[in-house]
């Protein structure tokens, strides 16, 4: 029986964004990303046998983690026919070739941005976010050997413990079709330039689809009317009402006036007002309105780190013998 195999895409341009050098965050290097992804393989090779398929991507980062981990066990590593140019669209490329492939589930080595860009090709994965970016949302925060580990099980297990998330689709904008995995802010400057938000004078409303209190960016300020149920969004309009203070990025505090809220539930879409010129899809300006409109949709699927840990990691998985039972 063929071992599953595992989809590996390593961002290396992540977390080199403005928002880097507006507020305190540092940029992830190379060599570090490198050294994530090598203990993620480690990490899958502590788990049931996989194999792992992977974008050659245009920082060397899987080539450099392949030479950190030359001296110790790791799964079956196969680059994808897909030529990495350097651009967001290599994610897309690959995931997309990813589920062409047959692979059970997809791990993302970057931020939110990479995470979007993978949905976009491959809207049904499976999926498990290590944070390597500005704004990590929507990733796993755990140690990329557990997260590698975790990915074995999954690869082989029950998918019923993921956690679907939602998906926000962008209708009518300039660019085309596109989705966001976090937030869609529209804000008042026609200005594309360096793509990121940061300054809150220039935010007029926002649909959010995934918030925790201990995100930053715009689902700190979601998450400050509490949980998002699931298969809903939050709809944010800024203005004179309650003020909020956010985490807006690593290092970035802001006082965030916002006017009212509301619920917007799956099938649902939000039409951005006329004051809205361009909409910045997690963290990111890309869309220029007029006629942009969000709709509310089932996303991917997200490993469930934890639950499966705890079902599987049993006593006496793997060659030991272990110790007496307790008691």
């Amino acid at each position: 029986m063929t071992s599953p195999s595992i989809g590996l895409i390593a961002n290396p341009a992540s977390s080199k964004d403005i928002r880097r050098l507006v507020g305190l965050a540092r940029v992830v290097d190379v060599e570090e990303k490198a050294n994530l992804v090598a203990r993620l393989l480690a990490g899958l090779w502590a788990g049931p046998p996989t194999r792992v398929l992977a974008l050659d991507d245009a920082g060397g980062l899987v080539r450099r983690a392949l030479h950190l981990t030359r001296s110790i066990p790791i799964p079956p590593v196969e680059f994808l026919p897909v030529e990495a140019e350097g651009r967001e669209h290599d994610t897309r490329r690959a995931a997309s070739a990813l589920a062409d492939a047959g692979a059970a589930l997809l791990v993302t080595v970057g931020g939110d941005g990479t995470v979007r860009s993978a949905v976009e090709g491959w809207p049904e994965v499976r999926l498990l976010p290590l944070a390597a970016g500005t704004n990590n949302a929507i990733v796993t925060p755990v140690e990329p050997t557990i997260a590698g580990y975790a990915a074995a099980l999954a690869a082989h297990g029950d998918p019923a413990s993921d956690q679907e998330l939602t998906l926000l689709r962008v209708i009518g904008g300039a660019d085309g079709p596109a989705v966001a995995v976090v937030d869609a802010v529209g804000v008042r400057s026609r200005w594309v330039g360096a793509k990121a938000l940061w300054q809150t004078e220039a935010f007029v409303e926002a649909v959010v689809a995934n918030a925790r209190t201990t995100a930053v960016g715009m689902a700190s300020v979601a998450a400050a009317f509490g949980p998002i149920p699931p298969g809903h969004a939050r709809h944010v309009v800024f203005g004179t009402g309650r003020r909020i203070r956010a985490i807006l990025g690593p290092g970035q505090v802001a006082d965030v006036d916002v006017a009212s809220t509301r619920l917007v539930p799956i099938g649902q879409a939000v039409s951005f007002s006329d004051e809205t010129r361009v909409v910045a899809l997690d963290g990111e300006r890309r869309i220029v309105t007029p006629g942009t409109a969000v709709e509310v949709a089932t996303g991917p699927r997200l490993i469930a780190v934890t639950e499966i840990l705890a079902k599987t990691r049993k006593p006496g998985f793997g060659s030991g013998s272990g110790e007496g039972a307790e008691g």
